[in-house]
């Protein structure tokens, strides 16, 4: 329950993204989004439709990133397929060292080697059209 605890996650416009498959209580409700399972968009109003897909597709974006994020660490450090170290150092200190340490590596690798499938899958969406840098320049 740490998501509801203002403490933990203070804006309340953030979410969490998960499997379709993961049980969400009713107190996790807005908090927790996943996309929609087979059949679940014929039972929505025709109304809202569009904007359910849109949602859908948003939420398995962001997942497939994640993912992608997830798997690229673990090819690059082979070691995460062993058991990571668990309360033999101040209740997990030391696992959560040695994942942090881990994840910056992996993030500091990304930013120097360039090569990230998130960063080509997603480039396109961020990047400002030709035509708008353009008009930029003009004044």
């Amino acid at each position: 329950m740490k998501l509801l605890d203002p403490k933990y996650c203070p804006d309340t416009k953030m979410n969490v993204v998960s499997d379709s498959a993961f049980p969400c209580l009713t107190a996790m409700a807005g908090r927790i989004l996943t996309p929609l399972k087979n059949g679940d968009i014929d039972r929505i109003l025709p109304s809202l439709r569009s904007s359910a897909r849109t949602l859908h597709n948003a939420i398995t974006s962001v997942r497939q990133a994640a993912e992608w994020g997830m798997g690229s660490v673990q090819k690059v450090y082979s070691r995460l397929s062993l058991p990571l170290p668990y309360g033999s150092y101040g209740s997990g200190k030391l696992r959560g060292l040695c994942l942090n340490n881990l994840f910056r590596t992996a993030n500091f690798r990304v930013r120097t080697v360039a090569i990230s499938q998130i960063r080509t899958t997603s480039a396109g969406e961020m990047e400002v059209p030709a035509q708008l840098s353009k008009v930029g320049t003009l004044f």
